[in-house]
């Protein structure tokens, strides 16, 4: 009696049969031919859902076995497509696709996009309410989407939230279905809950510990860092990048993702853990910073500017109307270059040459050392005291002399293939150059004077004051 276990259908029918067989109307022919019967089918049902719960605990312990070992959300999936043979979609709580197993992506991702649109616009009465129970109540509930499929849609808890959904998707479901999507739940937001746990830890470590501010600000020797670091489970290797991400601070006012509810600097730490990359990482008001050891990546053989352009994607898909910029710096072997290098990314992520959602330091050329060793005003009164002549001057006669000067330097001041570029004779050509010489007053065919102009050019290009290129 210890080990019993209920069986709630088997349960009710042996009740109704007690409340049947008290009822003396029955004669004892009725009694004799009709108790066998009744306990047969009692006895199959029992059957049944032993079963029944045999396979849901065969299902749990395989598993669980496979969550033991370390997998996460998408391996998980795998393991229970491979279990039951029934296609899985992995989904935000937005409703946006994730991830899928034992389907096309892209049907996949329109079956997303179709439940997306019903829970946005109530298409359907009885799906809107089992919506309603499936997100208010974190109940499973199985919901009809088209006349190919259904969908048994379970929500993904964390701490008492939901993180996300996990959805079989079939043309009919069985009692087992259930008890393994039940399984599968519980273990998934178990796997939630680790994840999240690490994740604090990680963040109370390498964010909340200083140590980045620190090595930003130049407060702690080489020796104490590495020590540090070491010690909070971070390899600075022997080659180092910084990362700034800038994000618009009034987008969300209060900080939190519009519908996953955590913090960005939560997000962009998670995007990192899940590539096995452990670094160190800051935030203040308005920016993300992270020191990227160089050889980490190189261990995991991750190209390091598609792994950014991947963190952007990310980010944007995450944040679809929030704008993002990111600056990297370029990369020291020197530890002591920590403070020069994080103000080259944030010098890069400030740039708005061309509009570039990534910008490299290394790409502003030698105008990055002007940027880097003065102050935003100062170079800009700088450009306006080389080319605030020449800039008045178009701006009065709608002409485009500045651009002139620009392709004409560009091309080494050979007048045939600044001709060419600008779609001008050679004649039109020279007379501007005499006219851009005449308005300011000097000799752009000398090599200082040139360079000078050239550089004021490109830094208001930079900061996207001039619109030439």
């Amino acid at each position: 009696m210890q080990n019993k276990v209920h069986y709630p259908v088997a349960s009710e029918m042996f009740v109704q049969m007690s409340s049947n067989f008290g009822n003396y109307n029955f004669t004892e022919k009725e009694f004799e031919s009709g108790l066998p019967q009744m306990l047969l089918n009692c006895l199959d049902t029992v059957l049944t859902e032993k079963n029944n719960l045999q396979a849901a605990m065969d299902f749990n312990n395989q598993a669980m076995g496979q969550f033991l070992n370390g997998i996460g959300e998408t391996r998980l999936a795998d393991v229970c497509y491979q279990l039951t043979n029934i296609p899985i979609i992995l989904e935000d709580l937005g409703f946006n696709y994730l991830y899928s197993i034992g389907l096309d992506p892209e049907l996949a991702r329109q079956y997303s996009r179709n439940l997306k649109k019903n829970v946005k616009n109530n298409l359907d009465g009885d799906n809107h309410i089992k919506l309603t129970e499936l997100i208010e109540k974190q109940q499973i509930v199985e919901l009809v989407q088209s006349d190919e499929h259904k969908r048994l849609i379970a929500p993904m808890v964390s701490r008492g939230k939901i993180v996300g959904y996990c959805s079989f998707i079939n043309t009919s479901f069985n009692a087992v279905d259930w008890l393994k999507m039940k399984q599968m739940c519980l273990i998934g937001s178990v796997s939630n809950y680790n994840n999240e746990t690490i994740l604090d830890t990680e963040l109370k470590l390498n964010i909340k510990g200083g140590l980045l501010e620190d090595m930003i600000h130049n407060r702690l020797n080489p020796v104490v860092l590495f020590k540090r670091a070491r010690y909070i489970g971070v390899d600075l290797g022997k080659e180092y990048q910084f990362l700034v991400l800038k994000g618009n601070p009034n987008f969300y006012p209060n900080g939190k993702d519009s519908i996953g509810g955590m913090n960005l600097i939560e997000v962009f730490s998670r995007f990192f853990m899940k590539n096995n990359l452990n670094i160190l990482i800051s935030e203040d008001s308005q920016n993300i910073a992270a020191l990227m050891p160089v050889d980490l990546f190189s261990k995991y053989s991750i190209n390091v500017d598609e792994f950014i352009r991947k963190l952007l994607c990310f980010l944007k898909e995450k944040y679809p109307k929030r704008p993002f910029k990111i600056g990297m710096s370029s990369r020291s072997k020197s530890l002591e270059d920590i403070p020069i290098l994080y103000n080259e990314a944030l010098i890069s992520s400030n740039m708005n040459y061309q509009q570039k959602e990534i910008m490299y330091f290394d790409d502003l050329g030698a105008v990055g050392i002007l940027f880097r060793a003065g102050k935003m005003d100062d170079i800009r009164h700088f450009c306006n005291k080389m080319l605030s002549k020449l800039l008045e001057y178009d701006r009065g006669k709608d002409s485009e002399l500045t651009k002139t000067l620009y392709y004409y330097i560009k091309s080494g001041q050979n007048i045939y293939k600044a001709a060419k570029i600008m779609n001008l004779s050679i004649g039109g050509l020279r007379y501007r150059v005499q006219k851009i010489c005449e308005i300011l007053d000097a000799d752009i065919n000398d090599l200082q004077t040139s360079s000078q102009l050239f550089l004021a050019l490109q830094a208001g290009i930079i900061l996207g004051d001039l619109k030439i290129e």
